[in-house]
């Protein structure tokens, strides 16, 4: 069992691994019956989970984990798939979507690298 903040355990919050399989494949048939792609948000609703304690238990490690890891890249293939096939005019919502909840970048955007040592340099006297 993975356990989450404060002693909560994924097995308690989610349910056992079939309930969880269940969950992910009626999401999976609701998003292609109402013809949306499979995304995220919806699977953390099928789940009964914010979409936040979602994403930590698909970080974790464990059978749980790794399920919701594939389940979370399935969703991030049916998003992008959804997007170039696409009415032009729906293009910029599942890029926002992309950008938001899957990790996507424009061309331009730079990541805000945070280090928290100080760099240092070694060798410095031995220069000129």
């Amino acid at each position: 069992m993975q356990r989450i903040n404060r002693g909560v355990t994924a097995t308690k919050q989610l349910g056992k691994l079939p309930d969880i399989a269940a969950a992910i494949t009626a999401c999976r048939v609701q998003c292609e019956q109402n013809g949306l792609p499979f995304h995220v948000d919806a699977l953390a609703a099928a789940l009964g989970v914010p979409y936040e304690t979602m994403m930590r238990y698909a970080a974790g490690s464990g059978e749980i984990g790794r399920m919701l890891k594939a389940a979370v890249q399935e969703c991030t293939a049916s998003v992008v798939g959804c997007a170039l096939t696409a009415d032009p005019k729906s293009h910029s919502l599942w890029m926002f979507y992309l950008r938001n909840r899957a990790g996507f970048m424009d061309k331009g955007d730079k990541r805000e690298i945070v280090c928290e040592a100080p760099v240092q340099f070694i060798g410095e006297e031995r220069i000129g």
